[in-house]
């Protein structure tokens, strides 16, 4: 018996390991339909509900309310960013000031003359105006368009690859339907037994909630903020500010890698109350976002250690692109959860062999 269980565990292992080579090229598509698949599932039991079990206007209520709140808000967005970009590259082409204004940079650079000077072996260097706008329309303009073309890419190739788009639709209401059966089967293969197959589904579950619900609820609240004040002090294109910082806040590297030099550029540059608006608005609120929603939004079971999160969200993105963002932290979570089952069951071994080995009195 246990040499025919252990071939047939063999057999399904080797099965989901070809499953997984064959349905490669899709795994994007498969991975996206169930991210949406399992946010969505809560509405779509919500409208099973209220039509009286009739599946078919269930499901095509729920990817009418998907498509509401998920897809006309982000297209409208892109829509406006990639303008605001494009708006932004061209001001740089045109010498045109994009931090507060000509005379700003020009009372920045006289400063960081100033100060150069007095260093050693430097006495002889300056930083001329032409040398920053040379530099800002090589480097800045060009890492703006890549990222404004990487967006109108996307939104090109969506429309482009109608395929793709009917097989994510049949992918995601078959998840829709059929997602307790689905995890019923997965409690039933997994060898590990129901309590770390609960204890796996559980944690996976939590993670994709925090990075979906928690990480990009307070990413987008911090670049709201950030971008408001950025606004505030005299920086425009607030849509483009708020896409970049949100995404630099999901990652996380956070807004402050942009607010705060810009904020130390205006204090350096004589212009007091921009600079301190921009850099005490930033620790004081930006972080604190952080700090009060996090324990709200992330329960404590998807919670990583910052250095494992950072490592999970750059490596799922090297591998799935922006889908990554979420589905890093959640291999990362499977990672360390086996790493904890497997010292669990060496504590539990050697408790056991400890007890046996105990001499009675």
């Amino acid at each position: 018996m246990n040499n025919q269980k252990r071939t047939l565990l063999l057999t399904v292992v080797a099965a989901l390991l070809f499953a997984t080579y064959f349905l490669r090229s899709y795994f994007i598509i498969i991975a996206f339909s169930a991210l949406l698949a399992f946010l969505y599932n809560p509405s779509y039991k919500w409208f099973l509900k209220k039509t009286k079990g009739n599946s078919g206007l269930s499901i095509a209520l729920t990817i009418l309310f998907a498509t509401v709140t998920i897809l006309l808000p982000l297209s409208l967005l892109l829509f406006i960013t990639a303008q605001e970009a494009a708006s932004f590259i061209t001001s740089i082409k045109g010498n045109t000031a994009t931090v507060a204004n000509h005379q700003t940079i020009a009372n920045l650079i006289s400063s960081l003359n100033a100060t150069i000077h007095h260093v050693p072996g430097m006495s002889n260097t300056t930083i001329s105006i032409d040398s920053v706008s040379s530099w800002a329309k090589t480097y800045v303009a060009t890492i703006t368009k890549a990222g404004l073309n990487y967006i109108l890419s996307i939104a090109g190739g969506f429309t482009a690859i109608f395929s793709q788009f009917i097989i994510f639709i049949f992918i995601f209401i078959s998840l829709l339907k059929n997602q307790a059966i689905i995890i019923s089967v997965l409690k039933k293969i997994n060898p590990l037994g129901t309590r770390a197959a609960n204890l796996y589904l559980s944690r996976i579950s939590a993670m994709t909630k925090a990075m979906v619900k928690g990480q990009f609820i307070i990413a987008f609240l911090q670049g709201l903020v950030d971008s408001t004040l950025l606004y505030v002090a005299g920086i425009h294109y607030f849509f483009f500010w708020l896409v970049l910082i949100t995404f630099l806040s999901i990652i996380p590297l956070g807004g402050g890698i942009i607010v705060l030099p810009v904020g130390f550029i205006f204090l350096l540059s004589g212009h007091i109350w921009e600079g301190l608006l921009l850099i005490i608005g930033h620790i004081i609120i930006v972080t604190n976002i952080d700090n009060v929603l996090r324990p709200q939004l992330v329960p404590k079971t998807a919670r990583l250690d910052p250095a494992l999160t950072i490592l999970s969200v750059f490596a799922g993105l090297k591998m799935f692109g922006f889908l990554g963002i979420v589905i890093g932290p959640v291999i990362m979570i499977v990672i360390i959860t086996t790493i904890q089952e497997y010292l669990d069951y060496i504590t539990k071994q050697k408790q056991l062999i400890a007890a046996i080995e105990k001499p009675t009195s």
